[in-house]
């Protein structure tokens, strides 16, 4: 079992803790929900510590052109970007964010469930580069919400009001970025883990409300983006993920660029959809959705959602039905629920 460097605060929160991954991480401290309504209209504040932090450092852009769909030499120096790494059949790796620390050093944020792979598969490519795994001494924490910006202004003392979406700043070793996963305003704090504890506290101390997984995993899904391990794998192509957009190919030939070019021209059997239920009724992976009484697909996340009031999910249905509004069925314990595709 593997403990973030907030651990023992998470304890004194009185955090229930979950095993996520091999990571004792915690899912709630009060309420799942009450902790996602407040990142929702004040700010919560979440311990990411469990992600894997790779640093790639190159004079040549060759290994991350190699290797991600997004087109890494649109990032500027101080810029990040949401990029996939695919295998040779196009499917996800793992979905990542990269950041261009200086002209030749880069961060790499994966996943913790692809920790071990996204970094074998980084060396197994590189040449020259130097892959150095930050995970242990680089911890991190989240600020996310609409108040999200006081919060950080406050805690290092700056003004951020330049600072755009996907973009960051260093102070000495701390990195800053408006980047997260909930849909609002925030930003991440990358910093050595022997001072990410007196983070945590301040920005808490300033308003910020502790959160776990729980309330992240509800957020991530009103905001209709992807967990790896349920939307995304191996198995799974960007496209049929609905995240072309982060596929830049234009004369590009990364790992698995070849076969993500067919799938364009010849078109997706499934799409990933976004989808809202007319009842307070959890949806669960595996449920099986229907469209006028056939099956078309399946559930691959659901939860109860504070922001509409009903149960919300994502899932892959044959793609000519994938359309905004169209009304389907999702089979919840042998019942039936009415719910509606919408686009995020």
């Amino acid at each position: 079992m593997k403990y973030t460097p907030l651990y023992e605060l998470h304890k004194g929160l009185g955090a229930k803790f979950i095993n996520f991954f091999d990571w004792q991480m915690p899912l709630y401290y009060t309420s799942i929900v009450e902790e996602a309504k407040s990142t929702r209209a004040n700010v919560g504040i979440f311990d990411v510590s469990h992600m894997a932090r790779f640093l790639i450092k190159s004079d040549s852009l060759e290994l991350l052109d190699r290797l991600f769909t997004n087109d890494p030499r649109r990032l500027d120096v101080g810029r990040a970007q949401y990029t996939l790494l695919c295998n040779e059949r196009g499917g996800i790796i793992d979905d990542t964010v990269l950041m261009r620390l200086d002209s030749s050093c880069f961060l790499l944020i994966a996943n913790a469930c692809n920790h071990t792979k996204v970094l074998d598969w980084l060396r197994l490519h590189s040449k020259e580069e130097v892959i150095e795994d930050v995970t242990e001494s680089l911890s991190s924490i989240a600020i996310q919400g609409p108040n999200s910006k006081q919060v950080t202004e406050k805690l290092f003392g700056i003004d951020l009001s330049n600072l755009k979406r996907f973009s960051l700043i260093k102070l000495e070793e701390i990195v800053i970025s408006r980047t997260g996963y909930t849909g609002e305003d925030g930003f991440e704090v990358f910093a050595p883990s022997k001072v990410i504890a007196s983070l945590w506290e301040k920005a808490i101390s300033l308003g910020g409300t502790a959160c776990g997984l729980g309330a992240r995993d509800i957020l991530r899904l009103e905001a209709g983006y992807c967990l790896y391990g349920n939307e995304l794998s191996e198995d799974i192509d960007p496209i049929t993920a609905g995240l072309e957009r982060f596929v830049k190919l234009n004369g590009r030939n990364f790992i698995g660029s070849s076969v993500i070019r067919d799938i364009i021209r010849s078109g997706t059997k499934e799409s990933l959809v976004w989808f809202k239920l007319q009842e307070k009724v959890i949806p669960r992976k595996g449920d099986e959705v229907r469209y006028k009484g056939m099956r078309v697909g399946r559930v691959t996340s659901g939860n109860y959602s504070p922001r509409f009031d009903v149960g919300i999910g994502m899932g892959y249905v044959s793609s000519e039905i994938a359309k905004d509004g169209n009304i389907i069925e999702v089979v919840i314990r042998n019942s039936s629920k009415i719910g509606i595709i919408s686009k995020r």
